[in-house]
């Protein structure tokens, strides 16, 4: 029998919404992945020591085929390859950590436009203090604008200051418990998959992470029911990757979320989000389908605001 007839009989084993069999399929895949060069049974090599074989084993075999239909039970075994992976890469190489009296610094591509539209993308850059005591720093289309500290009071939906995200838990179970009540809390709804997935993707897409919580987030985003790896997605600025994302429910009115990984190194490249426009704005009328883009270019810490880590 050869591997990938092993790997696709293993793949039908999975049951597509049970976070058990999704475990499960987990660590047989990374289990008939990796391959011994030696006699010492703990020397196993990382999934996807290359791009390549990330493309290959973790993605191309198992997870979308030529017509871009993505079947469940295998692309559930693909994420949590690939996200396990990516965590396994944010260990690799943490995130920087600051003082509270610096300043975290973010470049980014941006554009908002109709579906199918070419994107026009704009440079946002920020500086933001690490603590909140102090006045950040914005330039976008050139332009130059404070960040003011927060107000007392002030509340944001998911933690963003940097002193917010380090009382986090950072195991995977704990941080997936913790985005489910928050959701449930801050929407007073019942449990979602898609909104905890996307509460987790918001997570991942702070520019600067405590540098336990980007893996564990990772970790926790597989575990969510329905999600699912999308191969070949372009960023704003054609960087092509790897995009993370999951089955829709009702409450989002069929918008669409994709977080979109480096398929070399899974770092977090960005992320897409397709939408119908509720409030209308400039050129968008509302009940128009948008699509949000937002690409990370650079990523960093500095004393003041303005400078360039």
């Amino acid at each position: 029998m050869n591997e990938l007839t092993e790997l696709e009989r293993m793949c039908a084993e999975v049951a597509p919404a049970s976070p058990h069999a999704l475990a499960l399929g987990r660590n047989r895949l990374l289990t008939a992945t990796r391959t011994s060069t030696t006699r010492t049974p703990h020397r196993w090599p990382r999934l996807a020591v290359t791009g390549a074989l990330a493309l290959t084993m973790a993605v191309g075999l198992i997870a979308v085929n030529v017509t871009g239909e993505t079947p469940s039970q295998p692309s559930a075994v693909a994420a949590a390859a690939v996200l396990d992976r990516a965590a396994e890469a944010a260990e690799a190489k943490p995130d920087p950590t600051p003082r509270d009296d610096q300043f975290v610094y973010v470049k980014k591509a941006q554009w908002s436009g109709a579906p199918g539209s070419t994107p026009h993308a704009y440079t946002d850059e920020r500086w933001e203090s690490v603590d909140g005591s102090r006045a950040g720093l914005r330039i976008e289309h050139g332009k130059r604008a404070v960040i003011p500290p927060p107000k007392p009071g002030e509340y944001h939906i998911l933690p963003i200051r940097y002193t917010e995200l380090r009382a986090l838990p950072t195991d995977p179970d704990e941080l997936l418990a913790h985005m489910r009540k928050l959701y449930t809390r801050n929407l007073l709804a019942k449990d979602s998959d898609e909104g905890v997935a996307r509460y987790l993707a918001g997570l991942l897409a702070n520019p600067v992470l405590p540098s336990d919580l980007r893996p564990a987030a990772y970790r926790a985003l597989a575990k969510v029911p329905g999600t699912r790896v999308l191969q070949d997605v372009l960023d704003v600025t054609d960087r092509r990757g790897l995009g993370i994302a999951w089955e829709p429910g009702s409450e989002f009115g069929g918008s669409e979320m994709i977080l979109i990984l480096d398929p070399h190194t899974f770092a977090y490249l960005g992320t897409r989000h397709t939408y119908v426009e509720d409030v209308g704005r400039d050129g968008v009328a509302e009940g128009d389908k948008i699509v949000d883009w937002a690409a990370q270019l650079a990523v960093g810490v500095t004393d003041t605001a303005g400078a360039q880590p």
